[in-house]
This record gives C-alpha cells, sequence and structure tokens, in this order.
C-alpha cells in the first residue's frame, strides 16, 4: 500500500545530484517489518466483510447462524486489528515523504517534481485496481490525500504534529454530529434502494459476469468513498503528517538511540490504545443485544475511539522495534521484512489471491463462507505465500514487480530490475 520512499537501488545513470531511487544501506529494516506486520492486518481486516462478501449479506441472515467463535473472533479482530494496520501503513507514508524531503534537501533539489509524479502515478494505479480487481483500493485516495503533504514540506517540529492530530481528529468528529451529518450526506451520492443495492453487489461477487462485477464495483466505490468523503481525506493527510513528524524528528531512523522512548510508547500505548480501540467491539455487542445508545453518547466517543486507534497503532510498532534489538525475535520478524520491501505488489496481489479464492471467477467460496473466523486460516495461507513469493522475488529482482512499474512510471525511464548475478547469489 505504500512506501518508505527509500528504493533498492540506483537508477540506471543519472547525475550525482539528480533524485533516483535509495540505495540498499539506506533502508531502515524495522520500516520494512512494520509494513510487513501491517499487511497481515490489512488483509484480515478487509477479507472478513469485503473480500468474503459477508457485509452485503442482509443483517437477518449473518446475526443467526453466527456462533460463539465468530462472535469471540470479530470482537478481537475489532479490538486489536481493524484500524491499527490501516493506522500503521498511512503513517509510513508519511514518514516516506519525510525521508524523501531529506534526501532531495541534502541533493539541493525540489522534492515537487518527483512527488506529483509518484502520486498520479499512484492514483492511475489505484484506478486501475478498482476496474479490475477490486472496489475497496486506497491507492487514488492515498494520491489525492498525499498532494496535500506537500503543503506542508516545510513544517517541522510541534506544528506538524498539532497539524496531523488536527486532521485527524477535527473532520470525523464534526462530521459526526447528527445535525451536520444529515447535512452534508444530502449532496452525496447513494443507491435509491440499500438493501436492493447490496443483494446487486453480492450476485455479482458470486456470479462469474466480470463485465457485471466491474460495474457493480466502480457503483460500490462511488458510494463508498461518497458515503465518508467529508472527513476521509483530511483523515488521510493527517494520518500522513503525522508519520511525516516521525520521520523528520527521526524516530524510527535513529530507533536503537530511543529505547527508553519506545519503552514509554509500548506501555502507554498498549494500556490507553486498548481501552479506546474496544469501544466499536463493545458498542457491537450491545447493538446485538438491542441497547440503544444516545447520539450524543456515540458522539462522545468518536474522539476517544480515534484516539485508541493511533496509539494502539503506536503501541505495536514499539513493540516491533524493542522486539528487534533482541537477536532470537530479530530472526523471525525479519521474515516480514521482504513482504514490506513490496507492499504495493503484495496489496494489489492480496486482491488478486483474496477474489480469487472468494469471487465467483474463482473459487467462489464467498457462497460457502458461513463463519467469519473462516477468514484466519484462508488469510495466513495468502499472506504465507505472498512470504515465500517475496522472499524469492528479491532474491532476483531490487523492487517488487509493481514498485519497478511504480518507479519506472514516477521517474520517467525504465528501471533496472534484476539484480547483478553476485548480489543474486548472496540473497
Amino acid at each position: 500500500m505504500t512506501e518508505t520512499g527509500q528504493g533498492e537501488a540506483e537508477p540506471t545513470k543519472t547525475n550525482s545530484t539528480e533524485l533516483a531511487p535509495a540505495a540498499p544501506a539506506e533502508r531502515v529494516e524495522v520500516l520494512d517489518v512494520l509494513r510487513g506486520f501491517a499487511l497481515y492486518g490489512v488483509l484480515l481486516a478487509n477479507t472478513v466483510p469485503w473480500f468474503s462478501g459477508l457485509a452485503f449479506l442482509p443483517r437477518d441472515v449473518v446475526v443467526p447462524r453466527a456462533d460463539t467463535a465468530d462472535k469471540v473472533f470479530l470482537f478481537l479482530l475489532g479490538l486489536f486489528v481493524d484500524g491499527k494496520a490501516m493506522g500503521l501503513l498511512t503513517m509510513l507514508f508519511g514518514l516516506g515523504f519525510a525521508v524523501q524531503l531529506e534526501r532531495s534537501e541534502a541533493l539541493g533539489r525540489s522534492v515537487v517534481p518527483l512527488h506529483v509524479r509518484r502520486m498520479a502515478a499512484m492514483a492511475l494505479i489505484g484506478v486501475s485496481h478498482v476496474l479490475l480487481l477490486w472496489w475497496g483500493d486506497v491507492l487514488w485516495g492515498y494520491a489525492i490525500a498525499g498532494f496535500g503533504l506537500l503543503f506542508f514540506r516545510r513544517v517541522r517540529g510541534p506544528r506538524l504534529l498539532a497539524w496531523g492530530l488536527v486532521f485527524t481528529l477535527v473532520p470525523s468528529f464534526v462530521s459526526s454530529i447528527p445535525a451536520v451529518f444529515e447535512a452534508l450526506h444530502s449532496y452525496v451520492p447513494a443507491p435509491p434502494d440499500f438493501p436492493a443495492f447490496r443483494a446487486q453487489v453480492y450476485a455479482a461477487i458470486t456470479g462469474s459476469d466480470r463485465r457485471l462485477l466491474t460495474v457493480m464495483h466502480v457503483k460500490q466505490a462511488i458510494y463508498h468513498v461518497g458515503f465518508i468523503s467529508f472527513w476521509y481525506f483530511l483523515w488521510l493527510l493527517g494520518r500522513f503528517l503525522l508519520g511525516a513528524w516521525a520521520g523528520k524528528a527521526r524516530i524510527f531512523q535513529d530507533a536503537e538511540a530511543r529505547l527508553p522512548f519506545f519503552r514509554k510508547l509500548l506501555g502507554f500505548g498498549l494500556g490507553f490504545g486498548l481501552l479506546g480501540s474496544a469501544i466499536p467491539p463493545v458498542r457491537q455487542i450491545l447493538m446485538r443485544k438491542g441497547v440503544v445508545i444516545p447520539e450524543w453518547a456515540g458522539l462522545a466517543l468518536v474522539l476517544p475511539t480515534e484516539i485508541g486507534v493511533m496509539l494502539l497503532a503506536a503501541g505495536y510498532a514499539a513493540a516491533v522495534v524493542l522486539l528487534m534489538q533482541r537477536p532470537s525475535f530479530r530472526r523471525v520478524l525479519r521474515i516480514l521484512a521482504p513482504v514490506g520491501r513490496m507492499p504495493l505488489s503484495t496489496y494489489l496481489g492480496q486482491s488478486l489471491a483474496s477474489t480469487f479464492v472468494f469471487y465467483g471467477w474463482g473459487l467462489g467460496l464467498a457462497s460457502r463462507v458461513i463463519h467469519a473466523w473462516w477468514a484466519l486460516p484462508i488469510t495466513l495461507g495468502i499472506f504465507t505465500l505472498q512470504v515465500i513469493f517475496a522472499h524469492a522475488w528479491l532474491a532476483r529482482f531490487r523492487f517488487g514487480p509493481m514498485e519497478w512499474v511504480w518507479r519506472s512510471m514516477a521517474y520517467g525511464r525504465m528501471q533496472p530490475l534484476r539484480l547483478p548475478a553476485r548480489q543474486e547469489q548472496l540473497a
């Protein structure tokens, strides 16, 4: 889904002051591991409601067949995974912009032209993703919000952190005010009959008509993004700015010198983060029991929920940093680094594998999935294959396949892909 702005190789011969993908020695391994860790969370979070088609089934069909294992699984998913994986990836995207900005300033070059080309290429890849594979693409949204980073490229320190918090918290809170919500959503596109539309999407998912599937994917993407558009892009920008703040402060680049900070962040992030993150799954339990939550109470919980998600994501990051200091854990966690080095390929590969497994054009498991917890072994299988593929691919090539496409588009020339023979042998 995103990268740190650090590549794996120098391009074909360039001027020494020309911006180019970074060399392998410039990579920060803990960031690759974090991305790999988060990418599995994204796969699991997307599979349960969306790839499996469960979100498009009527509530009176899904609820009766949910057993105890489903309820426990969905509670734990809401507590530990939902929102946190995406939170990590969005902040890493902003951190990557800060790293790229730092490199461009060191070379005395403007980051603007390259960043604009990168975002334009990402938007094109994202739109293609919607048309060819899956409606739930985030890349084109990243690209739109990513242009906003340019307005903050000279902002540093507490001001940058403050802007990140403002954009992350304020728009979503204001949009949650009932009167504002109703006023805003009277202007967004919506299906005339929502239950009937969901049934049409489910039929397209479980069917074999690719043209109909593409049409329904586009409609679902438009309706979904229209519903959240009043806060979503500013919220993304806020997450990017928080990551940019961390990047400019070199929090992860100099992690070994900041271990006391990460120990405090671990305790604070896991403690308070779990409290805030528990709000959505607890609300779901109460709603299933018929408890009516007053509007004012729901509004009061918006900010604690968002803060909890951010803190828990930060706690996860701190845990990975600290575990990476221990040789035994480091060896295990480094297994995830290759998928983190090729996040765009991994993300798009997840859509390809998951739609093949669940959709009617592939194995068609969406029509056979009964329990939500089945997503766990399925996603573990898919991700294991992705890890194996990433290790094998990066033993021979500098970039992931889609990273190579993206970089070639952004730099305006074909980037070298295959590693030199000596490096292949070392890999």
